[in-house]
């Protein structure tokens, strides 16, 4: 299922629509992205649908990406904890320690999709 929010520019280079590149500001480096965290997140996992990897003190997650829904998994993806629609509403829901995912983006490490 293709996500509202993936669009194509001019070249057909398919991208987050809602978390856009910004290649004039941060140019190529990290796909239009300040940082690596960011292009993984909002490209990687949201558009092209890879696994996701991240850690945040000291503890590590791990997000399965389907075609209809996004969860949040043990190590080994057997165990689904949480579902959500897509990888945006993942990004922009879940909860660490209180603090949404979207809003301690720069705060994770480790982070790698594939």
């Amino acid at each position: 299922m293709k996500q509202d929010y993936i669009s194509k520019d001019l070249s057909g280079y398919v991208f987050n629509a809602k978390y856009p590149p910004d290649n004039e500001r941060y140019g190529n480096r990290f796909g239009g992205y300040s940082n690596d965290t960011r292009e993984t997140l909002f490209h990687y996992f949201a558009v092209f649908g890879y696994d996701l990897e991240f850690h945040y003190n000291g503890k590590a997650y791990y997000c399965l990406s389907e075609p209809d829904y996004v969860a949040l998994c043990d190590s080994q993806f057997n165990i689904e904890y949480q579902r959500f629609a897509d990888a945006n509403t993942f990004i922009e829901q879940f909860e660490l320690e209180g603090k949404r995912l979207i809003d301690i983006i720069d705060e994770l490490e480790n982070v790698e999709s594939w």
